[in-house]
């Protein structure tokens, strides 16, 4: 059910960050003037976001990076690898950091110290003559950093805002071996030929329109048959195991987000919606389960009822970013097969493993790859809602559900 990160992934995702810094490294001999934004490990690997808005070329243009100018960037990288520089760490304050940025000309890294507290300690990590701002962790040096390729040249709005500036992310990916990074560069290659959006074409399943907009799916009859034969099996799948259908409307007022805290968190990816007839403020719903919450709260309930377990296969709705659409991958009109389930705290995990072998179920059936998933834990942090110990204690039987499901 779930896949802890162990030691041997969090080495793997020390060596991806490390390849961004190794990544950086080489672009600031490439591209003299380079600035750089974020360079973060991904799942897969790395990438760093870049602006060449002040590299020219020998004729004053700005220069460009493309896919075409990846290989030689990733000599340049092998270069850096080779001399097995360490990771230095070190640390500035806020006031020497902003300093350090202004000095080297990285307006983007001024924005992000900026917006640091005043008694903020900042962290930086040194290979060779590059140094950049960094939490980490890393690997001893760049010796260490597995196998890689760089594959692919994107474009990226600055903080993911479309009114900022677009910058160049490049992208790569990394594992500890030459053999496991061969297996996913087949694999990638494999994905191009079952690419749903040629398929949806060739098959004649879905269709986009300007008319209808961005994100917003249409499905023919064929994809439409599709659609009915997953979701009836996934409803008939959950409801062997208890769960029960429920309906909720595609408009809610703002008040429910409100209460529930989404609005503080997500209130920028609301499709807001304004009544014409009273002024009353109301979204196209993004997410169910405040909905599901409001169900359960309808009459009073006894712990012997307990679980109830609610199910729906429904369309929710978020106001997504248009460089970020892709396909029926990223889209502004979603389909989730939602469930929730109130329980005592006692049955947590016996609800966690009826979940995983829901799912596990779908999984095979439909010939999906093994189901893989990550457990995530509470921090100190006080954005989280309920008791700490609650968590606590919440946190400890869903680990408990995987380690007896062979999962951990």
């Amino acid at each position: 059910m779930c896949n802890l990160c162990g030691e041997d992934e969090q080495n793997v995702m020390k060596m991806r960050h490390t390849l961004s810094h190794v990544l950086a490294a080489a672009l600031v001999e490439m591209y003299p003037g380079v600035q750089f934004g974020v360079g973060p490990a991904t799942a897969t690997g790395f990438y760093y976001d870049i602006d060449l808005s002040e590299v020219k070329d020998a004729e004053g243009n700005v220069m460009k990076i493309t896919d075409a100018d990846l290989p030689k960037i990733q000599k340049k990288m092998y270069s850096i690898i080779n001399k097995k520089f360490e990771l230095i760490y070190s640390e500035k304050s806020r006031e020497e950091a902003l300093a350090w940025a202004k000095e080297n000309h990285q307006k983007y890294k001024v924005e992000l110290i900026e917006d640091l507290p005043e008694s903020e300690t900042i962290s930086f990590y040194q290979l060779g003559d590059f140094a950049d701002l960094c939490k980490g962790p890393h690997v001893e040096n760049t010796g260490k950093v597995g196998a890689f390729k760089l594959i692919k040249v994107a474009g990226a709005y600055w903080r993911g805002d479309e009114k900022r500036e677009m910058l160049t992310r490049i992208y790569g990916v990394a594992f500890e071996t030459e053999e496991e990074l061969k297996e996913y560069l087949q694999r990638l290659e494999e994905a191009k030929a079952r690419d749903h959006r040629k398929l949806g074409k060739e098959l004649d399943l879905f269709s986009f329109s300007e008319l209808v907009g961005a994100g917003l799916p249409l499905f023919s009859p064929r994809g439409t048959v599709l659609r009915d034969v997953l979701t009836n099996y996934s409803l008939s799948l959950r409801a062997r195991h208890g769960f029960e259908r429920v309906w909720t409307p595609h408009i809610t007022k703002l008040d429910l987000y409100k209460a529930s805290g989404h609005y503080a968190k997500f209130g920028a990816e609301l499709f807001l919606v304004h009544s014409q007839v009273n002024g009353e403020e109301f979204a196209l719903k993004p997410m169910n389960c405040p909905h599901h919450a409001q169900i359960f709260a309808s009459r009073p309930r006894t712990y012997k009822e307990m679980p109830v377990r609610y199910m729906e296969s429904t369309t929710d709705y978020r106001d997504e970013k248009s460089g970020e659409l892709g396909g029926l991958s990223r889209v502004r009109s979603l389909t989730q097969d939602d469930t929730h389930v109130f329980c005592r705290k006692e049955q947590i995990k016996a609800e966690i493993q009826n979940l995983v072998g829901i799912v596990r179920e779908l999984y095979t059936v439909v010939g999906m790859s093994k189901l893989r998933a990550r457990l995530s834990y509470r921090n100190d942090e006080d954005k989280y809602l309920g008791d700490k110990s609650l968590w606590e204690m919440a946190q400890a039987q869903i680990k408990e559900a995987g380690q007896n499901l062979g999962e951990l």
